[in-house]
């Protein structure tokens, strides 16, 4: 396999793309996230990297694209040891020559036997659906010989016979209604409870603008948004005191708390001073957060991303792992829990609250990581090694005397999404126009006790 950094910023932070089957680099060099490296691989005529380009990030996403998916299964699965979150998947699946999950044999088949100039150039017209869509892709079209695709084909097609799918979780999976390259119906059976389905519009060839926008998270972003904030979140942010309130008496059930307790996304201290009085004098508090920790909150401070610190906690030696109003701005909550599982001693507790879907509802258009769950969503992802003692929603409608003050409460408590596209200006004006007046917050309270006889398995 070939790779190309067509995005190097000096992050700690890289997204490696699997492109599909046919590609080189040229097509994605412009393939850019703030705050994240980007590297493109391609070509799998053969298995393996010339160097480990990942080596020294601290946090990897993986994005995969129709043959590439099988390729990153492959990557994930011989490579356990690496701090991957995200898995995204993008019009394949990780059975690239199958009847009812992946593109059939006798398709496969004869598009290797009938492989010319001319019908890769029909291949690409069908991949992007338009000609418009084609007119750009040609612009910026590969450069590799039909030779190179032939091998590149044959290879994929002795690697599945010879390995099968890899065996790895992913995150999601969007699916082109009009993909007239890898059936979609065959895609829709693959992820059948495997990942979360989102269906695109469009072809074969995606925006991966779009979707890069909604499977990321700007974390420079957000951390400076907090940052920015802390002066007066606290006096602000009611819903979220609300919601540590509760969440603190759910865990007062577990009390006292013993051990090594964490605490992730302390924020300004709101479920932190409310759980202190639970701990024993033998208890180890730590407190996580992306942001600066306010100097007078009790316990060992640790000015990290959490998400990508809990691949550093070692197996089995943390008695509790607490948090409120910070899991939903990880990249993967799925991964996330899966490390709870492994950190957590057996009968150790995970108590968090994140947000539904429904939350700030009043604004639809809003495109923020604040409204990433359903209650059947959230209970999807929860590991088998998880005994779950609640899983409950609450909410909370925060109301305001002029649509303005939604803006101003959005600068005071740092809430407000984080998008590159930039389209806070236009939500602003939709907020002010439709004289929007309050904000529904709608948390999700999860307390899961990991089982007594769990071996905790990826």
């Amino acid at each position: 396999m070939n790779h190309t950094i067509v995005s190097h910023t000096g992050s700690s932070r890289l997204i490696i793309f699997f492109a599909g089957w046919g590609m080189d680099h040229t097509p994605f060099r412009n393939m850019r996230y703030p705050g994240y490296d980007v590297a493109v691989v391609w070509n799998y005529s053969e298995s393996g990297f010339t160097s480990d380009f990942w080596r020294g990030y601290s946090e990897i996403c993986i994005l995969a694209w129709s043959y590439g998916v099988y390729y990153a299964g492959r990557f994930i699965e011989n490579h356990p040891e690496l701090p991957v979150t995200a898995r995204v998947a993008v019009n394949g699946t990780l059975y690239p020559v199958d009847k009812e999950k992946g593109i059939p044999a006798q398709i496969f088949n004869a598009t290797l036997s009938a492989l010319s100039e001319q019908n890769v150039k029909k291949f690409y017209r069908r991949m992007c659906g338009s000609s418009v869509a084609y007119e750009s892709f040609m612009d910026n079209s590969p450069g590799r010989s039909v030779e190179s695709l032939a091998a590149e084909l044959t290879a994929i097609g002795e690697d599945f016979s010879i390995y099968g799918a890899p065996q790895c979780r992913w995150d999601k999976a969007y699916i082109s209604a009009d993909d007239r390259i890898f059936p979609p119906e065959a895609q829709f059976a693959a992820w059948n409870e495997m990942a979360e389905t989102i269906t695109l519009p469009g072809a074969h060839l995606p925006d991966f603008s779009r979707i890069l926008e909604e499977s990321f998270i700007l974390k420079d972003g957000v951390s400076d948004a907090f940052a920015r904030s802390a002066g007066t979140y606290s006096e602000n942010a009611p819903a979220q005191y609300f919601v540590a309130q509760h969440l603190a008496s759910i865990i007062k059930r577990e009390a006292p708390l013993s051990g090594n307790v964490v605490e992730i996304g302390c924020g300004s201290g709101f479920l932190t001073r409310l759980i202190a009085p639970l701990l024993t004098d033998t208890a180890s508090l730590t407190l996580i957060d992306v942001s600066p920790i306010d100097s007078s909150l009790p316990g060992k401070h640790i000015r990290e991303d959490a998400e990508t610190y809990m691949f550093q906690i070692k197996e089995s030696s943390l008695s509790a792992i607490l948090s409120a109003s910070a899991v939903q701005w990880f990249n993967s909550p799925a991964t996330f829990l899966r490390n709870a599982l492994r950190v957590l001693v057996p009968g150790g507790i995970l108590a968090v609250a994140v947000y539904a879907d429904t939350t700030f509802n009043e604004i639809p258009e809003l495109k923020s990581p604040s409204k990433v769950f359903s209650i059947e969503s959230l209970k999807s992802i929860i590991p088998h090694g998880f005994e779950v003692d609640v899983c409950d929603a609450g909410e909370y409608v925060q109301e305001f005397e002029a649509s303005i003050d939604v803006l101003r409460h959005f600068r005071l408590t740092g809430v407000a999404p984080v998008s590159p596209s930039d389209d806070s200006p236009v939500l602003a004006r939709k907020i002010l126009r439709s004289n929007i007046t309050s904000l529904s917050y709608n948390p999700l309270f999860l307390l899961l006790t990991k089982k007594k006889y769990c071996n905790f398995v990826d």
